[in-house]
């Protein structure tokens, strides 16, 4: 899958820690956020991107409602770990302690 800046954009920040949640309305509307370990002010994510990544297997949801969060699979760390250089990964379901 070739990624482009934004998507790479996304999976280095979902290394380093940061939240990508899918806020929905009981109307059933989906805004996706990216939530950054700073605190700092959300970023909003196009919805496109999110499902590119998510259909290339390098995201994946943990399906909560309101607000679902995505986390990196394992191919989604081995990506990210390919574009920054770095083994980080974030706390997981699949790497905690």
């Amino acid at each position: 899958m070739r990624l482009n800046d934004e998507q790479r954009a996304i999976l280095v920040a979902l290394q380093a820690g940061d939240r990508l949640k899918v806020h929905r309305t009981v109307d059933g509307e989906k805004r996706y956020l990216l939530h950054r370990l700073d605190e700092s002010s959300a970023i909003d994510v196009d919805a496109a991107i999110v499902d590119s990544l998510e259909r290339g297997g390098l995201i994946e949801s943990n399906m909560k409602f309101p607000a679902a969060t995505f986390l990196l699979t394992d191919r989604g760390v081995a990506v990210a770990t390919h574009i920054t250089g770095s083994a980080q990964t974030p706390m997981g379901p699949r790497n905690f302690a």
